[in-house]
């Protein structure tokens, strides 16, 4: 087939948001590639919430919860179409299966370095090994089987403009900085003591900070304790806003300062600066693609002290288990990289 013939892709990637983020990336700039291509995405419900924000996509939800005959679902959804191309962006069993309820003639996987879960069995082309360690990388390997072998960043979204009398509770000060304080597990948080440091910073130069994060009460409570000492002067967005709204509140601020979580993708995914802070994953493999040097990172060292290996002997997708592994990352070392960006 050649590749100008591709009409209508299907893409697989379920979860998770930062993952989404960078698949995003990727697919826009495939369909820059083939203005005419339609393009099916399926993926999980919250995350649909993101691909939706894509203009021209089909997004088709499936729910993991619904099981075998959420499968059968929607395989009877898409019967009728035979896709010319089906990138299969996630190696999981689960994923795999999802993608066996399609059908296409081209079903391209990561290359086997990168394969995981036996998803080489459910794919009929690898990707070339890819040129980066960043997963955005591994996904760009398997866009570079269709010639393309760029992101698109900052993406193309529509988003909500924040303005006017019905985003009033959202009148964002000017020059602001986000602090997104929680990633998707409690002990990938950064101290209560680093962050008022940050929050403290940013006040004496007369920047205002804004806080970001999901509705969990965890969330909501590690926020309250990180604003104790600046309460009155801090904006408290946690838990208040749907992603397509915290695409706009990333969107318009100076900096964003997070753990690996998936607001700090999307802060790149719409073009802002990420100060990243990284302990139990590699930040050159998860870290914000655009702003890999501004990550304060002791991933190394405790990744070498936890396997006794140096980190050239250990595989790409090693992780810190060490529960108080955040706790390594100094202030002083978070705020010398803080002074540098704003």
């Amino acid at each position: 087939m050649k590749q100008d013939n591709i009409q209508h892709l299907a893409v697989i990637r379920l979860s998770a948001l930062g993952d989404v983020c960078h698949a995003m990336a990727v697919v826009q700039a495939i369909m820059k590639r083939y203005p005419n291509m339609k393009v099916t995405w399926v993926t999980s419900p919250l995350e649909a919430n993101l691909v939706r924000l894509l203009d021209d996509v089909e997004v088709v939800v499936y729910d993991k919860k619904t099981g075998f005959s959420g499968l059968l679902a929607l395989r009877a959804q898409l019967k009728t179409r035979t896709f010319d191309v089906l990138l299969h962006l996630q190696w999981s069993l689960r994923a795999s299966m999802v993608s066996r309820m399609l059908k296409a003639k081209r079903r391209i996987g990561f290359a086997l370095s990168h394969s995981r879960e036996k998803q080489h069995w459910f794919v009929n082309e690898h990707a070339p090994e890819p040129k980066g360690e960043h997963v955005l990388d591994s996904f760009l390997s398997i866009a570079s089987v269709l010639g393309v072998d760029k992101p698109s960043l900052p993406c193309d979204l529509t988003l909500p403009e924040l303005t006017g009398p019905e985003w009033k509770e959202l009148e964002l000060p000017s020059g602001y900085v986000v602090i997104n304080p929680s990633a998707s597990k409690a002990e990938r948080n950064w101290t209560v003591e680093g962050y008022q440091s940050v929050i403290g910073y940013l006040l004496e130069k007369g920047i205002a900070p804004v806080l970001t994060g999901g509705p969990s009460q965890e969330e909501k409570d590690f926020a309250a304790q990180v604003m104790a000492k600046h309460q009155d002067k801090i904006m408290n967005l946690v838990g208040k806003t749907p992603l397509d709204v915290m695409l706009s509140v990333l969107k318009g601020a100076k900096l964003v300062v997070s753990p690996d979580t998936g607001p700090a993708h999307m802060a790149t995914l719409v073009g802002t600066k990420v100060l990243g802070l990284y302990a139990h994953s590699n930040p050159r493999r998860t870290g914000p693609y655009c702003d890999l040097d501004n990550v304060a990172s002791v991933y190394d060292e405790l990744v070498e002290k936890e396997y006794g290996k140096t980190l050239s002997e250990l595989p790409w997708s090693t992780r810190v288990h060490d529960e108080q592994a955040m706790q390594h990352i100094r202030i002083d070392q978070v705020l010398a990289i803080l002074k540098g960006l704003i």
